[in-house]
């Protein structure tokens, strides 16, 4: 496999974060299964901001996934007390007949398995068949179904649970305006935010 082609995986680069704000923007708008409700509000949730604190928070929270230099897809996760939420999976979709999704899934769930996090976490749609059967074939288990749910729809809840041996709990928040106004004061003299 030519390095062109060969995928490969890693933590977004700061200067990347409007990329991925575009892509989690383009699966929501792109997905089926999810109301139009459901549509602003996510794209509203998933703002620059919130990416941004995320990547401060850690990298690795704004997963990217690569064939060769081109970027075809991302995985976009949260911290929550110990678990990690992952909130969007998304493969451009001319990259999509490939194995990519199952190595990109491996690498995700390798990359978090390090002692921090009790289990990994997401929802889908119970209409969304195709991806309950995805997540099923790559190791995820489905716990629970939850009935009129958000915005009053359906949702399983699958799971990957991992061993947390690193004692305690890292938080996450995303800095309101005045906190990122001073930082934007402070950044031009080296100082730290």
């Amino acid at each position: 496999m030519s390095d062109a082609k060969t995928p490969n995986f890693r933590p977004a680069r700061r200067d990347e974060i409007e990329w991925v704000l575009s892509t989690v923007h383009r699966a929501i708008d792109e997905s089926e299964f999810y109301c139009e409700e459901f549509k602003q509000s996510e794209r509203a949730r998933m703002n620059i901001h919130f990416l941004t604190a995320l990547w401060e928070y850690d990298p690795q929270h704004l997963f990217v996934l690569c064939k060769g230099d081109e970027k075809v897809g991302l995985m976009l996760s949260g911290p929550d007390n110990g678990v990690v939420f992952l909130y969007w999976s998304y493969i451009i979709p001319e990259h999509r007949a490939s194995t990519i999704a199952i190595k990109a899934n491996k690498a995700f769930v390798n990359m978090f398995n390090n002692g921090h996090w009790h289990k990994l976490v997401t929802f889908t749609r119970t209409t969304n068949e195709k991806a309950n059967l995805i997540l099923a074939r790559y190791g995820w288990t489905e716990v629970a179904q939850l009935n009129k749910h958000i915005f009053g729809e359906d949702y399983k809840i699958f799971e990957i649970p991992m061993e947390k041996t690193v004692p305690g709990y890292k938080p996450f928040r995303v800095p309101g305006r005045l906190e990122r106004l001073k930082r934007s004061v402070l950044k031009p003299f080296g100082q730290a935010a």
